[in-house]
């Protein structure tokens, strides 16, 4: 069997299998790319992933830097946003809002009596 290809696994040597039986065990395992393969013409065991004809089902992008992460910024004129909606749209930010200016009239007629 020239098509014949093997495999070894944690259950040891697995095989004979076809070339496509292959490539899709591979791409079930978490690391292909360090499964020994082995086929006629081989003199020893290969990791699959240098292999030729194992390339697409090893090959993977490389791991992302962890200290280059995007980080997701807020804008500065979104934070009044929650203040304004409660202010504006609710009878709750209406009454705070009226409650904060008699408030400041209080406090302002207080600063003119004692500069009077």
């Amino acid at each position: 069997m020239s098509g014949a290809w093997y495999y070894a696994d944690y259950k040891g040597q697995i095989g004979p299998i076809t070339l496509q039986e292959l490539k899709d065990t591979l791409a079930r395992m978490s690391e292909p790319e360090n499964v020994l393969v082995w086929r006629d013409g081989f003199t020893d065991w290969v990791r699959a992933g240098d292999v030729p004809e194992f390339r697409s089902e090893t090959s993977r992008p490389p791991q992302l830097p962890t200290d280059q992460m995007p980080t997701w910024r807020v804008k500065w004129w979104w934070y009044p946003i929650p203040f304004i909606s409660l202010g504006i749209g609710s009878q709750v930010g209406r009454k705070v809002m009226i409650w904060n200016s008699a408030q400041r009239r209080k406090l302002n007629q207080k600063r003119k009596a004692m500069q009077a």
